[in-house]
């Protein structure tokens, strides 16, 4: 397709082409010819990228005022872009992603997302640089985001958040993602959440609070099928906010943390619930070596799970000798009932071939009687990997239609 026959396609086709781009690349468009020029103002979607405008290959004295100038650069582009539309136009998209930590204004930010707030926005993507470990601390003002009721999704990462003291009201929010946020108290969490009741896809990772302690109750969402919450920072909302979702991403859990104390919510009185909507779960340890143990009491929680997927990371830290001190494993008295009756297939990755591990695998098999596929992948590679695949392939198994795959 030659130049000619793009100008000539319809405003709205080539607006929404236009909404794939940067907002840097779709205004670079305007030199083409007349036609174009007054078409990426009218463009729906926004995306700021400051790495696009500041590079990262300086070098010398003078890299620092490099930096600051093309940060400036950068700064004056959102400006202009957002001066230059029609004021009632309105903002489907704003995407705005900034990594140059040391030239953060936080004050931007505010005035940038007041306006997109403004345009009654309906997809709203923050990613500030900040860290939580940082110490200087730059706090976002971001109140007005939590009572657009146009907006559909959010994703806010590597945010410190100033504390939003007026109510939140989000009838439109479907998808809620957070990562590395600093919150002032945990309550803001709580406010958040019950002022988002048609909430479907959340995810929690990352997230720090200076005040843990809150007054305010965590409410159900019943809307909410899909759930993606880092362990060791959030598992207080196990308690009432996730205990309904058809999908869970367990991540960065710690060996022997399921079931644990550490999972014991001393202000909640947090008592593990009851997973009956979920079919679908992810766990993701942060060591090598799982109590599988643990694992199977998880599943008692799970009784309709119908896919579970196993990952354990860092496992290359784990050297043979390690794996021979490995303990066994004892089948459990009782089998859950989603392996017996649900339990459709199960995905084992990080496998290093363990006594334990192997038992497990085993027990899935020989009681899993409509499991359809069981999946293990392991970094080991040569005849140590065909010895593990020759034993796993000798387990018996309760469905008949199982396919056993070792990669």
């Amino acid at each position: 397709m030659d130049d000619d026959t793009i100008s000539s396609l319809p405003d709205a086709i080539l607006s929404r082409i236009l909404s794939f781009l940067p907002t840097k690349h779709a205004a670079a468009t305007s030199v083409l010819s007349k036609r174009w020029k007054p078409l990426w103002r009218s463009v729906s979607t926004l995306h700021f990228d400051d790495t696009l405008y500041v590079k990262s290959n300086y070098t010398g004295m003078n890299n620092f005022h490099k930096i600051r100038e093309d940060y400036s650069r950068f700064l004056q582009c959102v400006y202009a872009v957002m001066l230059y539309r029609d004021l009632h136009l309105p903002i489907h998209t704003f995407r705005l992603h900034c990594d140059s930590c040391e030239f953060y204004d936080p004050t931007n930010v505010t005035i940038w997302v007041n306006a997109a707030v403004q345009r009654k926005v309906q997809d709203l993507e923050l990613s500030l640089g900040f860290h939580p470990c940082n110490i200087d601390r730059r706090p976002t003002n971001l109140s007005s985001i939590f009572t657009c009721t146009t907006l559909v999704v959010l994703k806010l990462c590597q945010i410190d958040l100033i504390p939003f003291s007026s109510g939140v009201d989000l009838p439109s929010l479907k998808v809620l993602h957070l990562q590395d946020l600093i919150f002032l108290e945990r309550e803001s969490l709580a406010k958040l959440l019950s002022g988002s009741p048609n909430l479907e896809d959340f995810k929690a990772r990352g997230l720090r609070f200076d005040n843990y302690n809150t007054d305010r109750e965590f409410k159900p969402l019943p809307k909410l099928v899909r759930a993606d919450i880092s362990a060791t920072q959030t598992c207080f909302l196990f308690t009432e906010v996730v205990n309904n979702v058809q999908f869970l991403h367990l991540d960065k859990i710690p060996s022997r943390l399921l079931l644990e104390p550490q999972w014991i919510d001393l202000d909640l009185g947090y008592i593990f619930p009851m997973f009956h909507n979920l079919t679908h779960v992810e766990l993701v340890y942060q060591r090598y070596n799982s109590d599988w143990s643990q694992v199977v009491e998880f599943l008692h929680h799970c009784p309709k799970l119908q896919v579970l997927s196993i990952h354990q990371t860092d496992f290359h830290y784990i050297d043979s000798r390690q794996i021979e001190k490995s303990g066994d494993w004892q089948f459990p008295p009782s089998v859950p009932q989603c392996i017996l009756l649900h339990l459709r297939r199960c995905y084992l990755n990080g496998y290093r071939g363990t006594k334990a591990e192997f038992e497990f695998a085993r027990y899935i098999m020989e009681n899993g009687r409509f499991l359809k596929s069981m999946a293990i992948s392991s970094g080991i590679a040569g005849n140590q990997k065909f010895k593990m695949l020759k034993e796993l392939s000798y387990c018996q198994r309760s469905s008949a239609t199982c396919r056993l795959s070792f990669k």
